[in-house]
Protein backbone atom coordinates (compact mmCIF):
# COMPACT_ATOMS: atom_id res chain seq x y z
CA UNK A 1 0.00 0.00 0.00
CA UNK A 2 1.37 3.58 -1.04
CA UNK A 3 -0.96 5.79 0.10
CA UNK A 4 -2.42 5.88 3.94
CA UNK A 5 -5.52 8.12 5.30
CA UNK A 6 -4.69 10.06 8.30
CA UNK A 7 -6.54 13.14 10.11
CA UNK A 8 -3.45 14.88 10.50
CA UNK A 9 -3.44 15.66 6.81
CA UNK A 10 -6.70 17.86 6.87
CA UNK A 11 -5.34 20.79 8.59
CA UNK A 12 -2.64 21.01 5.95
CA UNK A 13 -4.91 19.93 2.92
CA UNK A 14 -7.25 22.91 4.73
CA UNK A 15 -4.23 25.18 4.59
CA UNK A 16 -3.37 24.78 0.46
CA UNK A 17 -6.84 25.59 -0.46
CA UNK A 18 -7.44 28.76 1.40
CA UNK A 19 -3.84 29.21 -0.18
CA UNK A 20 -5.17 27.95 -3.55
CA UNK A 21 -8.53 30.25 -3.38
CA UNK A 22 -6.59 33.62 -2.16
CA UNK A 23 -3.57 33.36 -5.23
CA UNK A 24 -6.19 32.75 -7.94
CA UNK A 25 -8.32 35.31 -6.54
CA UNK A 26 -5.38 37.89 -6.23
CA UNK A 27 -4.36 36.77 -10.09
CA UNK A 28 -7.57 37.33 -11.10
CA UNK A 29 -7.23 40.93 -9.52
CA UNK A 30 -4.12 41.37 -11.11
CA UNK A 31 -5.30 40.48 -14.52
CA UNK A 32 -8.19 42.76 -13.96
CA UNK A 33 -6.56 45.48 -12.74
CA UNK A 34 -3.21 45.76 -13.19
CA UNK A 35 -0.05 44.53 -11.49
CA UNK A 36 0.87 46.34 -7.82
CA UNK A 37 4.02 45.70 -5.59
CA UNK A 38 1.04 44.92 -3.06
CA UNK A 39 -0.90 42.48 -5.77
CA UNK A 40 2.29 40.58 -6.84
CA UNK A 41 4.21 39.98 -3.15
CA UNK A 42 0.83 38.62 -2.05
CA UNK A 43 0.21 36.69 -5.02
CA UNK A 44 3.52 35.50 -4.16
CA UNK A 45 3.03 34.73 -0.46
CA UNK A 46 -0.37 32.96 -1.03
CA UNK A 47 1.81 30.60 -4.12
CA UNK A 48 4.11 29.93 -1.45
CA UNK A 49 2.27 28.77 0.56
CA UNK A 50 0.24 26.63 -1.38
CA UNK A 51 3.59 24.95 -2.80
CA UNK A 52 4.53 24.40 0.29
CA UNK A 53 1.76 22.52 2.47
CA UNK A 54 0.57 20.94 -1.03
CA UNK A 55 4.15 18.98 -0.82
CA UNK A 56 3.91 18.33 2.45
CA UNK A 57 0.37 17.09 2.54
CA UNK A 58 2.16 14.57 -0.39
CA UNK A 59 4.53 13.21 1.80
CA UNK A 60 2.34 12.80 5.18
CA UNK A 61 0.12 10.72 2.62
CA UNK A 62 2.22 8.69 1.00
CA UNK A 63 4.16 5.72 2.21
CA UNK A 64 6.76 5.32 -0.24
CA UNK A 65 10.01 6.20 1.07
CA UNK A 66 11.49 8.26 -2.03
CA UNK A 67 8.17 9.82 -2.90
CA UNK A 68 8.74 11.34 1.03
CA UNK A 69 11.82 12.65 0.19
CA UNK A 70 11.00 13.85 -3.13
CA UNK A 71 7.97 15.60 -1.61
CA UNK A 72 10.33 17.12 0.90
CA UNK A 73 12.92 18.51 -0.94
CA UNK A 74 9.87 19.88 -3.24
CA UNK A 75 7.95 21.55 -0.24
CA UNK A 76 11.13 23.97 0.25
CA UNK A 77 10.27 25.48 -3.15
CA UNK A 78 8.02 27.37 -1.37
CA UNK A 79 8.82 27.52 2.37
CA UNK A 80 12.74 28.72 1.35
CA UNK A 81 11.21 32.05 -0.21
CA UNK A 82 8.53 32.35 2.36
CA UNK A 83 10.50 35.27 4.56
CA UNK A 84 11.75 37.40 1.15
CA UNK A 85 7.80 37.17 -0.16
CA UNK A 86 6.73 37.97 3.46
CA UNK A 87 9.20 41.19 3.68
CA UNK A 88 8.61 42.44 0.04
CA UNK A 89 4.84 42.21 1.36
CA UNK A 90 5.07 44.35 4.11
CA UNK A 91 7.73 47.02 2.25
CA UNK A 92 5.03 47.20 -0.23
CA UNK A 93 1.79 47.72 2.16
CA UNK A 94 3.40 50.26 3.89
CA UNK A 95 4.40 51.94 0.69
CA UNK A 96 7.89 51.51 0.65
CA UNK A 97 7.19 50.84 -2.88
CA UNK A 98 10.95 52.27 -3.86
CA UNK A 99 12.43 48.80 -2.56
CA UNK A 100 10.82 47.22 -5.36
CA UNK A 101 13.80 46.67 -7.75
CA UNK A 102 14.86 43.99 -9.47
CA UNK A 103 18.71 44.10 -7.71
CA UNK A 104 16.54 44.05 -4.52
CA UNK A 105 14.47 41.31 -5.09
CA UNK A 106 17.18 39.09 -6.55
CA UNK A 107 19.33 39.50 -3.47
CA UNK A 108 16.61 38.97 -0.48
CA UNK A 109 15.93 35.81 -2.92
CA UNK A 110 19.57 35.01 -3.33
CA UNK A 111 19.65 33.09 -0.04
CA UNK A 112 16.80 30.65 -0.75
CA UNK A 113 18.20 30.20 -4.21
CA UNK A 114 21.03 28.56 -2.46
CA UNK A 115 20.02 26.46 -0.03
CA UNK A 116 17.65 25.43 -2.68
CA UNK A 117 20.75 24.20 -4.71
CA UNK A 118 22.40 22.29 -1.42
CA UNK A 119 18.93 20.68 -0.45
CA UNK A 120 19.07 18.99 -3.67
CA UNK A 121 22.92 17.82 -4.33
CA UNK A 122 23.47 17.52 0.25
CA UNK A 123 26.96 18.35 -0.25
CA UNK A 124 28.54 16.60 3.53
CA UNK A 125 25.14 16.63 4.72
CA UNK A 126 24.92 20.76 4.53
CA UNK A 127 21.29 20.49 4.20
CA UNK A 128 20.12 17.35 5.64
CA UNK A 129 22.12 14.69 7.86
CA UNK A 130 20.12 11.51 7.29
CA UNK A 131 16.24 11.00 6.93
CA UNK A 132 14.58 7.69 8.90
CA UNK A 133 10.53 6.41 8.75
CA UNK A 134 8.74 5.08 11.88
CA UNK A 135 5.30 4.36 12.88
CA UNK A 136 3.21 6.56 15.50
CA UNK A 137 -0.11 6.21 15.98
CA UNK A 138 -0.67 3.79 13.07
CA UNK A 139 0.82 6.38 10.82
CA UNK A 140 3.80 5.96 9.05
CA UNK A 141 6.34 9.58 8.88
CA UNK A 142 9.91 10.78 7.97
CA UNK A 143 11.95 12.29 9.94
CA UNK A 144 14.60 14.56 8.72
CA UNK A 145 18.07 15.28 10.85
CA UNK A 146 19.09 18.52 9.20
CA UNK A 147 22.36 19.75 8.68
CA UNK A 148 23.84 23.49 9.19
CA UNK A 149 22.68 24.88 5.60
CA UNK A 150 19.24 23.92 6.77
CA UNK A 151 19.61 25.94 10.08
CA UNK A 152 21.32 29.46 8.85
CA UNK A 153 19.98 29.58 5.27
CA UNK A 154 16.99 28.61 6.10
CA UNK A 155 15.58 29.09 9.21
CA UNK A 156 17.74 31.29 10.63
CA UNK A 157 17.39 33.95 7.67
CA UNK A 158 13.71 33.29 7.02
CA UNK A 159 13.10 34.24 10.59
CA UNK A 160 14.94 37.50 10.33
CA UNK A 161 13.19 38.74 6.99
CA UNK A 162 9.77 37.86 8.82
CA UNK A 163 10.91 39.43 12.31
CA UNK A 164 11.54 42.62 9.46
CA UNK A 165 8.48 42.31 7.93
CA UNK A 166 6.62 42.34 11.04
CA UNK A 167 8.19 45.50 12.93
CA UNK A 168 7.57 47.82 10.05
CA UNK A 169 3.77 46.38 9.70
CA UNK A 170 3.72 47.34 13.51
CA UNK A 171 5.58 50.59 13.83
CA UNK A 172 3.75 51.67 10.38
CA UNK A 173 0.31 51.13 12.73
CA UNK A 174 1.66 52.33 15.78
CA UNK A 175 2.85 55.54 14.18
CA UNK A 176 -0.26 56.39 12.33
CA UNK A 177 -2.78 55.01 15.25
CA UNK A 178 -4.75 52.78 16.95
CA UNK A 179 -7.52 52.76 14.21
CA UNK A 180 -4.72 51.08 11.95
CA UNK A 181 -3.47 48.15 14.70
CA UNK A 182 -5.89 45.82 13.90
CA UNK A 183 -5.29 44.92 10.40
CA UNK A 184 -1.55 45.29 11.62
CA UNK A 185 -1.87 42.38 14.28
CA UNK A 186 -3.61 40.21 11.43
CA UNK A 187 -1.44 40.50 9.41
CA UNK A 188 1.79 40.17 11.69
CA UNK A 189 0.43 37.28 13.31
CA UNK A 190 0.03 35.37 9.59
CA UNK A 191 3.65 36.22 9.07
CA UNK A 192 4.51 35.00 12.69
CA UNK A 193 2.01 32.16 12.93
CA UNK A 194 5.32 29.32 11.46
CA UNK A 195 7.19 30.63 13.68
CA UNK A 196 5.05 29.73 16.67
CA UNK A 197 4.53 26.22 15.97
CA UNK A 198 8.07 25.94 15.36
CA UNK A 199 8.77 26.94 18.94
CA UNK A 200 6.15 24.59 19.85
CA UNK A 201 7.38 21.90 18.12
CA UNK A 202 10.67 22.63 20.03
CA UNK A 203 9.20 22.54 22.74
CA UNK A 204 7.24 19.28 22.35
CA UNK A 205 4.12 21.50 23.53
CA UNK A 206 1.27 19.17 22.91
CA UNK A 207 -0.28 18.14 20.43
CA UNK A 208 3.67 19.17 18.65
CA UNK A 209 6.30 16.94 19.65
CA UNK A 210 9.36 15.00 18.01
CA UNK A 211 7.49 11.46 17.85
CA UNK A 212 4.73 13.01 16.29
CA UNK A 213 3.57 14.29 12.82
CA UNK A 214 4.82 17.42 11.78
CA UNK A 215 1.77 19.77 12.22
CA UNK A 216 4.47 23.22 11.22
CA UNK A 217 2.58 23.07 7.95
CA UNK A 218 -0.81 23.52 9.08
CA UNK A 219 0.35 26.75 10.73
CA UNK A 220 -0.10 28.02 6.75
CA UNK A 221 -3.78 27.52 7.68
CA UNK A 222 -3.34 30.40 10.14
CA UNK A 223 -1.34 32.65 7.74
CA UNK A 224 -3.94 32.15 4.83
CA UNK A 225 -6.80 32.57 6.85
CA UNK A 226 -5.54 35.77 8.60
CA UNK A 227 -4.25 37.03 5.10
CA UNK A 228 -7.68 36.36 4.32
CA UNK A 229 -10.05 38.13 6.41
CA UNK A 230 -7.38 41.42 6.17
CA UNK A 231 -8.27 41.45 2.49
CA UNK A 232 -12.03 41.15 2.62
CA UNK A 233 -12.37 43.25 6.57
CA UNK A 234 -10.31 46.24 5.63
CA UNK A 235 -9.80 45.51 1.40
CA UNK A 236 -6.12 46.43 1.57
CA UNK A 237 -6.15 45.36 -2.16
CA UNK A 238 -7.90 48.01 -3.67
CA UNK A 239 -7.81 50.70 -1.33
CA UNK A 240 -5.01 52.42 -0.54
CA UNK A 241 -2.71 50.16 2.45
CA UNK A 242 -1.25 51.93 5.88
CA UNK A 243 1.27 54.18 4.33
CA UNK A 244 -0.27 56.44 1.71
CA UNK A 245 -2.68 57.37 4.62
CA UNK A 246 -0.16 59.00 6.87
CA UNK A 247 -0.43 62.67 5.39
CA UNK A 248 -3.72 62.15 5.69
CA UNK A 249 -3.67 61.02 9.66
CA UNK A 250 -1.55 63.91 10.39
CA UNK A 251 -3.35 66.66 8.29
CA UNK A 252 -5.23 69.46 10.50
CA UNK A 253 -8.28 68.75 8.29
CA UNK A 254 -10.93 66.83 8.19
CA UNK A 255 -10.10 63.16 5.93
CA UNK A 256 -12.93 60.58 4.96
CA UNK A 257 -12.14 57.79 3.14
CA UNK A 258 -15.34 56.17 0.82
CA UNK A 259 -15.68 53.22 -0.96
CA UNK A 260 -17.98 52.78 -3.81
CA UNK A 261 -21.03 52.61 -1.87
CA UNK A 262 -20.16 56.56 -0.61
CA UNK A 263 -19.88 55.47 2.77
CA UNK A 264 -17.40 56.31 5.53
CA UNK A 265 -14.84 53.34 5.58
CA UNK A 266 -12.23 55.93 7.08
CA UNK A 267 -11.00 58.65 8.78
CA UNK A 268 -8.24 60.82 10.78
CA UNK A 269 -8.33 62.40 13.94
CA UNK A 270 -9.75 65.46 12.45
CA UNK A 271 -12.16 63.72 10.50
CA UNK A 272 -13.24 61.49 13.65
CA UNK A 273 -14.38 64.70 15.83
CA UNK A 274 -15.94 66.11 12.65
CA UNK A 275 -18.23 62.93 12.41
CA UNK A 276 -19.02 63.07 16.07
CA UNK A 277 -20.09 66.49 15.99
CA UNK A 278 -22.71 65.00 13.01
CA UNK A 279 -23.95 62.36 15.32
CA UNK A 280 -22.19 60.01 12.00
CA UNK A 281 -19.62 57.65 12.45
CA UNK A 282 -17.65 54.91 10.36
CA UNK A 283 -19.69 53.22 8.12
CA UNK A 284 -22.41 55.84 7.52
CA UNK A 285 -23.17 57.12 4.35
CA UNK A 286 -21.58 60.66 3.47
CA UNK A 287 -24.65 61.96 3.73
CA UNK A 288 -25.58 61.98 6.81
CA UNK A 289 -22.74 64.37 7.15
CA UNK A 290 -24.48 66.61 4.51
CA UNK A 291 -26.47 66.20 1.57
CA UNK A 292 -24.99 69.21 -0.16
CA UNK A 293 -21.78 67.47 -0.70
CA UNK A 294 -21.07 66.72 -4.19
CA UNK A 295 -18.68 63.84 -5.17
CA UNK A 296 -18.13 65.18 -8.79
CA UNK A 297 -16.80 68.48 -8.28
CA UNK A 298 -12.61 68.85 -7.60
CA UNK A 299 -13.82 72.49 -6.22
CA UNK A 300 -13.70 73.54 -2.94
CA UNK A 301 -17.27 74.30 -2.61
CA UNK A 302 -18.42 75.80 0.59
CA UNK A 303 -21.16 73.77 2.81
CA UNK A 304 -23.63 74.56 5.30
CA UNK A 305 -23.38 71.64 7.80
CA UNK A 306 -25.57 72.46 10.60
CA UNK A 307 -25.21 75.24 13.64
CA UNK A 308 -23.56 75.98 16.54
CA UNK A 309 -25.33 78.78 19.23
CA UNK A 310 -27.18 79.47 16.34
CA UNK A 311 -24.60 80.79 13.57
CA UNK A 312 -24.10 78.77 10.91
CA UNK A 313 -20.95 75.85 10.28
CA UNK A 314 -19.71 76.21 6.78
CA UNK A 315 -17.10 73.35 5.95
CA UNK A 316 -15.12 73.97 2.48
CA UNK A 317 -15.10 69.74 0.90
CA UNK A 318 -12.56 68.71 -2.05
CA UNK A 319 -13.74 65.38 -3.46
CA UNK A 320 -10.91 63.29 -5.00
CA UNK A 321 -11.82 60.10 -6.94
CA UNK A 322 -9.99 56.88 -6.34
CA UNK A 323 -9.79 54.78 -9.30
CA UNK A 324 -7.63 51.53 -10.11
CA UNK A 325 -6.93 50.96 -13.56
CA UNK A 326 -9.97 53.18 -14.99
CA UNK A 327 -12.41 51.88 -12.12
CA UNK A 328 -13.31 53.84 -9.54
CA UNK A 329 -12.98 51.96 -6.38
CA UNK A 330 -13.90 55.13 -3.42
CA UNK A 331 -13.29 58.73 -2.56
CA UNK A 332 -10.78 60.93 -0.60
CA UNK A 333 -13.17 63.85 0.85
CA UNK A 334 -10.89 66.64 3.11
CA UNK A 335 -13.03 69.22 5.17
CA UNK A 336 -11.76 72.22 6.51
CA UNK A 337 -13.57 74.42 8.55
CA UNK A 338 -14.05 77.37 6.59
CA UNK A 339 -16.91 79.33 9.13
CA UNK A 340 -14.70 82.39 9.88
CA UNK A 341 -13.47 82.60 6.27
CA UNK A 342 -17.14 82.83 5.30
CA UNK A 343 -18.13 85.05 7.83
CA UNK A 344 -15.42 87.47 6.75
CA UNK A 345 -16.12 86.82 3.27
CA UNK A 346 -19.72 87.95 3.81
CA UNK A 347 -18.39 91.27 5.61
CA UNK A 348 -15.94 92.12 2.73
CA UNK A 349 -19.55 91.72 0.72
CA UNK A 350 -21.11 94.15 2.86
CA UNK A 351 -18.48 96.77 2.96
CA UNK A 352 -18.40 95.97 -0.93
CA UNK A 353 -22.11 97.00 -1.40
CA UNK A 354 -21.40 99.87 0.82
CA UNK A 355 -18.47 101.29 -1.03
CA UNK A 356 -20.56 100.58 -4.46
CA UNK A 357 -23.37 102.81 -2.80
CA UNK A 358 -20.59 105.30 -1.89
CA UNK A 359 -19.21 105.32 -4.98
CA UNK A 360 -22.91 105.78 -6.36
CA UNK A 361 -22.95 108.60 -4.95
CA UNK A 362 -19.44 110.58 -5.84
CA UNK A 363 -19.83 109.76 -8.99
CA UNK A 364 -23.17 111.08 -10.07
CA UNK A 365 -24.81 112.92 -7.26
CA UNK A 366 -21.58 115.14 -5.62
CA UNK A 367 -20.04 115.38 -9.39
CA UNK A 368 -23.02 116.68 -10.84
CA UNK A 369 -23.81 119.16 -8.48
CA UNK A 370 -20.30 120.40 -8.07
CA UNK A 371 -20.90 120.89 -11.88
CA UNK A 372 -24.01 122.71 -11.40
CA UNK A 373 -21.71 125.43 -8.57
CA UNK A 374 -19.16 125.40 -10.75
CA UNK A 375 -21.58 126.75 -14.04
CA UNK A 376 -23.86 128.89 -12.07
CA UNK A 377 -20.58 130.58 -10.62
CA UNK A 378 -19.00 131.45 -14.09
CA UNK A 379 -22.20 132.63 -15.28
CA UNK A 380 -22.60 135.34 -12.26
CA UNK A 381 -18.67 135.77 -12.51
CA UNK A 382 -19.92 137.47 -16.43
CA UNK A 383 -22.29 139.68 -14.57
CA UNK A 384 -20.54 141.40 -12.00
CA UNK A 385 -18.52 144.20 -12.29
CA UNK A 386 -16.99 144.41 -8.22
CA UNK A 387 -13.59 143.33 -7.70
CA UNK A 388 -14.19 141.84 -4.35
CA UNK A 389 -17.19 139.53 -5.65
CA UNK A 390 -15.05 138.42 -8.35
CA UNK A 391 -12.00 137.40 -6.37
CA UNK A 392 -14.38 135.68 -4.22
CA UNK A 393 -16.52 133.97 -7.04
CA UNK A 394 -12.89 133.07 -8.61
CA UNK A 395 -12.47 130.86 -5.38
CA UNK A 396 -15.71 129.21 -5.67
CA UNK A 397 -14.55 128.18 -9.21
CA UNK A 398 -11.10 127.13 -7.65
CA UNK A 399 -12.51 125.55 -5.00
CA UNK A 400 -15.07 124.05 -7.18
CA UNK A 401 -12.64 122.25 -9.33
CA UNK A 402 -10.36 121.50 -7.12
CA UNK A 403 -13.63 119.27 -5.60
CA UNK A 404 -14.72 117.86 -9.06
CA UNK A 405 -11.29 116.35 -9.32
CA UNK A 406 -11.22 115.29 -6.12
CA UNK A 407 -14.49 113.53 -6.77
CA UNK A 408 -13.13 111.67 -9.91
CA UNK A 409 -9.92 110.38 -8.28
CA UNK A 410 -12.12 109.14 -4.99
CA UNK A 411 -14.33 107.81 -7.78
CA UNK A 412 -11.13 105.99 -9.72
CA UNK A 413 -9.79 104.81 -6.28
CA UNK A 414 -12.98 102.90 -5.65
CA UNK A 415 -13.33 101.43 -9.43
CA UNK A 416 -9.71 100.44 -8.56
CA UNK A 417 -10.98 98.83 -5.01
CA UNK A 418 -14.42 97.01 -6.37
CA UNK A 419 -13.21 96.02 -10.17
CA UNK A 420 -9.56 95.86 -9.65
CA UNK A 421 -9.22 91.95 -9.61
CA UNK A 422 -12.08 91.83 -12.61
CA UNK A 423 -10.11 92.74 -15.01
CA UNK A 424 -6.98 91.21 -15.99
CA UNK A 425 -4.48 93.60 -18.20
CA UNK A 426 -4.33 93.98 -21.41
CA UNK A 427 -1.83 95.60 -24.07
CA UNK A 428 -2.05 99.17 -23.85
CA UNK A 429 -0.54 101.94 -25.92
CA UNK A 430 1.53 104.46 -23.87
CA UNK A 431 1.50 106.96 -26.30
CA UNK A 432 -2.23 106.63 -26.98
CA UNK A 433 -3.18 107.42 -23.06
CA UNK A 434 -0.15 109.84 -22.67
CA UNK A 435 -1.39 111.88 -25.60
CA UNK A 436 -4.75 111.89 -24.71
CA UNK A 437 -4.13 112.82 -20.86
CA UNK A 438 -1.91 115.69 -21.86
CA UNK A 439 -4.39 117.34 -24.01
CA UNK A 440 -6.76 117.13 -21.36
CA UNK A 441 -4.64 118.19 -18.97
CA UNK A 442 -3.62 121.33 -21.33
CA UNK A 443 -7.13 123.01 -21.26
CA UNK A 444 -7.45 125.31 -18.38
CA UNK A 445 -3.21 125.21 -17.93
CA UNK A 446 -2.17 127.28 -20.71
CA UNK A 447 0.17 128.45 -18.78
CA UNK A 448 2.06 125.40 -18.93
CA UNK A 449 4.31 124.01 -21.27
CA UNK A 450 4.08 119.93 -21.31
CA UNK A 451 6.32 118.48 -24.25
CA UNK A 452 7.24 115.11 -25.48
CA UNK A 453 10.99 114.42 -26.10
CA UNK A 454 10.57 111.31 -27.74
CA UNK A 455 8.64 109.04 -29.94
CA UNK A 456 6.36 107.17 -27.96
CA UNK A 457 3.37 105.67 -30.79
CA UNK A 458 5.55 102.27 -30.63
CA UNK A 459 5.49 101.37 -26.40
CA UNK A 460 2.88 98.84 -25.61
CA UNK A 461 2.28 97.88 -21.32
CA UNK A 462 0.46 95.58 -19.64
CA UNK A 463 -2.60 97.75 -18.36
CA UNK A 464 -6.22 98.67 -18.14
CA UNK A 465 -8.48 101.71 -18.61
CA UNK A 466 -7.19 102.95 -15.61
CA UNK A 467 -3.58 103.89 -16.81
CA UNK A 468 -5.41 107.47 -18.16
CA UNK A 469 -5.81 108.29 -14.65
CA UNK A 470 -2.39 107.43 -13.39
CA UNK A 471 -0.73 109.76 -15.98
CA UNK A 472 -3.17 112.38 -15.60
CA UNK A 473 -2.84 113.06 -11.54
CA UNK A 474 0.58 113.01 -12.27
CA UNK A 475 0.67 115.69 -15.15
CA UNK A 476 -1.61 117.82 -12.79
CA UNK A 477 0.39 117.65 -9.79
CA UNK A 478 3.20 118.63 -11.94
CA UNK A 479 1.14 121.90 -13.22
CA UNK A 480 -0.69 122.30 -9.59
CA UNK A 481 2.51 122.22 -7.53
CA UNK A 482 4.53 124.15 -9.54
CA UNK A 483 5.81 127.74 -8.08
CA UNK A 484 7.09 128.99 -11.85
CA UNK A 485 4.73 131.34 -13.45
CA UNK A 486 5.42 128.99 -16.67
CA UNK A 487 5.33 125.18 -15.40
CA UNK A 488 7.47 123.13 -17.45
CA UNK A 489 6.82 119.67 -18.07
CA UNK A 490 8.73 117.44 -19.67
CA UNK A 491 7.44 113.44 -20.41
CA UNK A 492 9.88 110.92 -22.08
CA UNK A 493 9.37 106.93 -23.01
CA UNK A 494 12.31 104.67 -22.44
CA UNK A 495 11.68 100.85 -23.59
CA UNK A 496 13.92 98.28 -22.08
CA UNK A 497 13.80 94.53 -22.47
CA UNK A 498 11.17 93.97 -20.41
CA UNK A 499 9.55 96.94 -19.33
CA UNK A 500 8.73 100.81 -20.29
CA UNK A 501 9.83 104.04 -18.17
CA UNK A 502 7.83 106.75 -18.53
CA UNK A 503 9.24 109.94 -16.64
CA UNK A 504 7.11 112.80 -16.14
CA UNK A 505 9.36 116.00 -15.09
CA UNK A 506 8.60 119.32 -14.20
CA UNK A 507 10.56 122.59 -12.97
CA UNK A 508 8.44 123.10 -9.72
CA UNK A 509 9.68 122.92 -6.02
CA UNK A 510 10.77 119.24 -5.70
CA UNK A 511 10.33 117.06 -3.09
CA UNK A 512 12.70 116.36 0.10
CA UNK A 513 14.29 113.16 0.04
CA UNK A 514 12.73 112.60 3.39
CA UNK A 515 9.04 112.49 1.83
CA UNK A 516 9.85 110.74 -1.68
CA UNK A 517 8.35 107.95 -0.09
CA UNK A 518 5.69 108.94 2.57
CA UNK A 519 4.34 111.11 -0.57
CA UNK A 520 2.40 108.38 -2.13
CA UNK A 521 1.16 107.85 1.22
CA UNK A 522 2.52 104.16 1.73
CA UNK A 523 3.40 102.90 5.35
CA UNK A 524 0.63 105.58 6.61
CA UNK A 525 -2.93 103.80 8.00
CA UNK A 526 -5.03 106.93 5.83
CA UNK A 527 -4.95 107.55 2.60
CA UNK A 528 -3.62 110.71 2.98
CA UNK A 529 -0.29 111.61 2.16
CA UNK A 530 1.34 114.95 2.89
CA UNK A 531 0.77 117.90 1.19
CA UNK A 532 -0.93 115.69 -2.08
CA UNK A 533 -4.31 114.55 -1.00
CA UNK A 534 -4.89 110.78 -2.34
CA UNK A 535 -3.69 111.35 -5.86
CA UNK A 536 -0.60 109.84 -5.25
CA UNK A 537 -1.79 106.58 -3.30
CA UNK A 538 -4.33 106.25 -6.21
CA UNK A 539 -1.15 105.89 -8.50
CA UNK A 540 0.92 104.17 -6.30
CA UNK A 541 -2.53 101.53 -5.92
CA UNK A 542 -2.92 101.48 -9.58
CA UNK A 543 0.49 100.60 -10.56
CA UNK A 544 1.43 98.11 -8.34
CA UNK A 545 -1.80 96.20 -9.45
CA UNK A 546 0.09 96.39 -12.70
CA UNK A 547 2.87 94.37 -11.38
CA UNK A 548 4.82 97.88 -11.46
CA UNK A 549 6.14 100.59 -9.84
CA UNK A 550 6.33 104.28 -9.01
CA UNK A 551 8.97 106.34 -7.73
CA UNK A 552 10.17 110.17 -7.48
CA UNK A 553 13.58 111.28 -8.38
CA UNK A 554 15.07 114.54 -8.45
CA UNK A 555 14.80 116.86 -11.72
CA UNK A 556 18.31 118.31 -11.44
CA UNK A 557 18.96 121.09 -8.97
CA UNK A 558 15.07 121.89 -9.04
CA UNK A 559 11.98 120.16 -10.10
CA UNK A 560 10.93 116.54 -9.92
CA UNK A 561 10.77 113.51 -11.83
CA UNK A 562 7.89 110.67 -11.30
CA UNK A 563 9.00 107.68 -12.84
CA UNK A 564 6.47 104.99 -13.69
CA UNK A 565 7.98 101.62 -14.90
CA UNK A 566 5.31 99.07 -16.51
CA UNK A 567 5.53 95.77 -17.88
CA UNK A 568 5.86 95.69 -21.31
CA UNK A 569 2.72 93.76 -23.27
Amino acid sequence: MTWQQTIFAYPTLLATLISVILGVYGLRYILQHGRTPVLSAFFAVNVGLAVWTGFAALKLLSTVPSVKLLAYRLLYIGVAPLGAFALLFALAYTGREQWFRPRVIAGLLAVPALYLGLLLTNPSGVAFESTRLFQTGGVVVMRVDVGVGHLVLHTFYNALLSMLAIAIVVYEAVRLGRSYMPQAVLISAGIAAPFVFVLFSSLGVPPFGSDGVNLIPTSAAVTSTLLGFAIFRYRFLDLPPIAYTTAMEESPDGVLVLDSNERIIHANDRGMELLTDFGAEIGDSVDEISSGIDLTSSRNDSVQVGSVDDDPVFLSVRAQELVSQTRAIGWVIVLRDVTEIHRQKQIIEAKNEKLALLNQIVSHDIHNDMGVVMGNARLVEEMVDDTAAETRLQTIIRNSEHASELTDTVRSLMKTMLDGDDEPAKSVSVGSVLWSEIESVRVGNERAEITLSNDIHGAQVLADDMLGTVFRNLLTNAVRHNDTDAPEISVTVDEESDHVLVRIADNGPGIPDEKKDTVFGRGNKGLESPGTGIGLYLVDTIVSGYGGEVWVEDNGECGAVFVVKLRKA
